[in-house]
């Protein structure tokens, strides 16, 4: 469905300095609006979900599975032991769903997942969906904060891209199963899930 159209839009680059500041400006004004839903977005309702269907059409692939779950479960304590504020955040915010507009604007757009919860989800979502690295994913914090971010709000946003990373690979798993195929793209957000875990445990050493 297509409720507005942007003639000479394009879609925000992640590799552009400047497409990332206008992004992550408008995300960051969104955030602050003061918007609110009726509903959440539970990452571990999602992660949940797609387990169980993972699970009853042909089981999750992956050797080391029960342990990455394991650690999945504690950072999912963990967030929820912080009781961070919730806000409307948009989840898909990828750099696709940024329209550049000919005049200087940028628009967001496709709002499916949308809910309210922990705003720095939004960010690990971006990054995850942007194969970045950590120099990009520090980057991107910074364009967000217009400083560089605290170590606790890196270490959730880090927390965050390993439970992104972790939801995607088994929404893949599950659409593999149903005749999809999405190449290293699983392979790549299992990895999100396994390699930012690691980097949340040695942050928790130091805070």
């Amino acid at each position: 469905k297509i409720a507005k159209y942007y003639d000479g839009a394009r879609n925000g680059d992640p590799r552009s300095p400047e497409d990332i500041s206008k992004c992550m400006g408008l995300l960051r004004r969104f955030h602050q609006s003061g918007l609110a839903v009726g509903h959440d977005f539970n990452i571990r309702e999602r992660i949940t979900f797609y387990e169980n269907l993972c699970l009853n059409h042909g089981g999750i692939p992956f050797e080391d599975y029960r342990e990455i779950r394991g650690r999945m479960w504690e950072l999912m304590d963990w967030l929820d032991g912080l009781g961070r504020p919730k806000v409307l955040a948009h989840i898909d915010s990828n750099f696709d769903n940024f329209l550049m507009l000919p005049d200087g604007r940028a628009k967001l757009i496709d709002w499916e997942y949308a809910g309210m919860c922990d705003p720095l989800m939004d960010l690990a979502m971006c990054s995850i969906y942007s194969y970045y690295n950590i120099e990009e994913t520090e980057t991107l914090m910074e364009a967000y904060f217009g400083r560089e971010p605290e170590e606790m709000e890196r270490t959730v946003v880090f927390a965050s891209m390993a439970l992104g990373g972790f939801l995607w690979s088994l929404w893949a798993v599950y659409k593999s199963s149903q005749g999809d195929e999405f190449g290293e793209y699983t392979l790549i957000m299992y990895r999100y899930a396994k390699d930012c875990s690691r980097i949340v445990q040695k942050n928790l050493q130091k805070l």
